[in-house]
């Protein structure tokens, strides 16, 4: 887990034996300043089309036809820092409410 801390946003990126500088695919975690936790899945465009290529030949979701992913950020570089810039974006513009997914504690 690899954890950015800035003005009291936290952002906890599962990086899955990647490098934080070449991290392309991730689940994250957040938490704003007031305490509310939100989740996000963090994909740059190369790591969706390796997923579509790998369904194209397991045969999910049309062959590979289609992506979709609840709490979806997609990045165009990879690493951790891009991805905690893009969380600081949305929540600093409320967007975070409309695309991460809420977290409860229970």
């Amino acid at each position: 887990m690899y954890e950015i801390i800035e003005n009291g946003l936290k952002v906890e990126i599962e990086l899955g034996g990647d490098s934080p500088d070449t991290v392309e695919n991730a689940d994250g975690w957040v938490e704003l300043p007031n305490g509310e936790k939100w989740a996000a899945t963090f994909l740059t465009y190369a790591a969706v089309g390796k997923i579509l290529e790998k369904w194209s030949h397991t045969g999910e979701y049309l062959n590979g036809g289609y992506f979709v992913c609840s709490d979806l950020v997609i990045i165009r570089r990879p690493g951790v820092r891009e991805m905690f810039n893009a969380v600081r974006d949305l929540v600093e513009t409320d967007s975070h409410q409309s695309f991460l997914t809420r977290v409860d504690d229970d």
